[in-house]
């Protein structure tokens, strides 16, 4: 649908980070909520040791017991916006 193998390799990445961005917020805005204060203290911990986004995404799915499914479902939400969108 967005045509990132036809982008140059710089692009091709730089768009796929910022889809991935974009998808991330989405997720972060559905799973923060469902933390409990001390857990979000951890995950405020782990932002400032500046882990890996794998380690993050490693303590949600820890913490949060359906984040895959939250992932996947925010994942076809942006699909489906952008397609939306392209119609325009």
């Amino acid at each position: 649908m967005f045509n990132i193998a036809e982008l140059p390799e710089d692009k091709q990445e730089e768009t796929i980070n910022r889809i991935g961005g974009i998808i991330f917020q989405s997720v972060l805005m559905r799973v923060l909520p469902m933390l409990s204060e001390e857990e979000l203290a951890d995950y405020e911990k782990l932002l400032d040791n500046n882990v890996s986004p794998d380690e993050l995404m490693n303590y949600f799915g820890e913490k949060v017991p359906n984040f895959l499914q939250i992932v996947a479902e925010e994942s076809e939400n942006f699909r489906a916006e952008a397609a939306e969108t392209f119609k325009k």
